[in-house]
């Protein structure tokens, strides 16, 4: 951001028509994957999710609160509540920081309209909901935090079902990072790149589309709530 702001204050006065100021809009957290803090924050995304709340379900089982819950409440509705409150503290986790960044820069930097023929907005007509950022750029940023919310969310509760296998409290924590980068690594190595969960974050990659988003979504959520509920509801796991 210091680099924009410099960039800003010596803007030219004739600058030439394809020259624009840096905006608010595509220097944000989310606004792209060029730089190292956003590709260290795309990386450290599942453990930032499952730091609130990931491991709440595992000192339940082993502090014996599961128990005495259960007794006073249906089985299934525990279950669902507990997803439920992994899932929004876990998108939160990812979700806030974005916005968080976005309105940093729009404190520090003009909050115009992109130009899509600007270079340096590393975003085409083909990306993903590109359409948005050049017609409705707030749009375009709640579309992007809500999808960081979504997947944050959906890893993060991929932590209760393997809690049932686990003796150690560090594994729940872990999981859900080894299958988000075990994931994005067997979609690079078949060609699925459209399927890659980091690349469906990132507004400047390519080869997803709304599409793809769905179709990751419904199995990341299969993942997370199937062995985890079906698992949950037998009356010997808890």
């Amino acid at each position: 951001m210091p680099f924009c702001i410099e960039k800003n204050n010596t803007f030219p006065a004739g600058a030439m028509p394809c020259d624009f100021l840096e905006t608010s809009y595509t220097n944000w957290l989310g606004s792209h994957n060029m730089f190292i803090q956003q590709n260290i924050f795309y990386l450290i995304l599942p453990l930032l999710s499952v730091l609130p709340f990931g491991a709440s379900f595992y000192a339940d089982i082993n502090g014996g609160s599961t128990k005495s819950i259960c007794t006073r409440v249906k089985k299934n509705n525990y279950l669902i509540a507990k997803y439920i409150a992994v899932f929004v503290s876990g998108g939160a986790a990812a979700a806030l920081p974005m916005f968080a960044s976005f309105l940093a820069c729009a404190a520090l930097l003009p909050t115009m309209t992109p130009e899509a023929s600007y270079a340096y907005t590393n975003i085409v007509s083909f990306d993903k909901w590109a359409w948005l950022l050049f017609s409705r750029p707030s749009l375009y940023i709640l579309a992007y935090c809500g999808l960081a919310f979504l997947f944050a969310g959906l890893t993060a509760c991929m932590a209760l079902g393997i809690t049932y296998f686990s003796s150690k409290s560090f594994l729940p924590m872990l999981f859900p990072f080894f299958v988000y980068i075990f994931e994005s690594m067997l979609c690079e190595l078949l060609g699925l790149d459209g399927f890659d969960v980091r690349m469906l974050l990132t507004p400047d990659a390519t080869g997803n589309t709304t599409f793809t988003v769905a179709v990751t979504a419904v199995l990341f959520f299969a993942v997370s709530f199937i062995p985890y509920y079906f698992a949950g509801v037998k009356k010997d796991v808890l």
